[in-house]
């Protein structure tokens, strides 16, 4: 039925359906690549940070970690900053800055996976909707036409059919995408905790230095 058509050809029969869904897929692949590209990059401008920050630290002492992570642009930096910045504020405040910044650099990463689920779930349902207006046109054909073959109206159906293969290609690999970035963001929330842990002790210390010091003069 299909054999002699090209890829345009079938979604020149899927019809306005599958044009919708093409656009929904060109969407979804640019946020993988995007998101692909955000996540590689994340990932070294941690490791990179991590190693700038600890040399800082065991040479220079809070300070030097403070110029380091004004001029570090990376996760880890901004998180560590937050943390410097109110160590003057208590402890409590100190782990509430950077538990906040931390919130803010997971964010960023969850950034346009929204529209990754999105995709994967109503583009099943798009199909469908593309189906079941195939099937009425050519049920409607077939009721207003005399002499029609079951062939014929086989024909219509099939067609019909193409919008829900299209939806199911659409929506296959948004759904694997988007549950691969949520499950790395997770990896990725733990191992920013873990790398910005190694700075907290020296931070806090800074802050209960800070607190005698006011004690003291009080």
């Amino acid at each position: 039925m299909f054999q002699n058509l090209g890829f345009f050809g079938l979604i020149q029969k899927g019809g306005v359906t599958v044009f919708v869904l093409m656009f929904f897929s060109l969407v979804s692949v640019a946020v993988m690549l995007e998101r692909a590209r955000a996540f590689i990059k994340y990932r070294r401008l941690l490791s990179a940070s991590y190693n700038v920050l600890s040399a800082g630290l065991g040479s220079g002492g809070l300070k030097t970690l403070e110029g380091l992570c004004k001029r570090e642009a990376s996760p880890l930096a901004r998180v560590v900053l937050e943390g410097i910045l109110r160590a003057h504020m208590g402890k409590e405040e100190v782990l509430r800055g950077m538990e906040l910044a931390g919130r803010v650099e997971i964010g960023r990463l969850e950034k346009f996976l929204g529209v990754l689920g999105t995709i994967g779930s109503t583009a099943p349902f798009v199909g469908l909707f593309g189906t079941v207006v195939g099937i009425i046109r050519a049920f409607s054909d077939l009721a207003g036409s005399q002499g029609v073959s079951p062939a014929a109206v086989a024909d219509g159906i099939a067609e019909a059919l193409v919008a829900t293969a299209a939806g199911l290609v659409v929506a296959i690999p948004a759904v694997i995408a988007y549950n691969y970035f949520v499950r790395s963001v997770q990896a990725n929330a733990l191992l920013l905790e873990a790398k910005s842990a190694v700075f907290t002790d020296a931070i806090l210390d800074a802050a209960d230095t800070m607190r005698d010091k006011d004690g003291l003069e009080l």
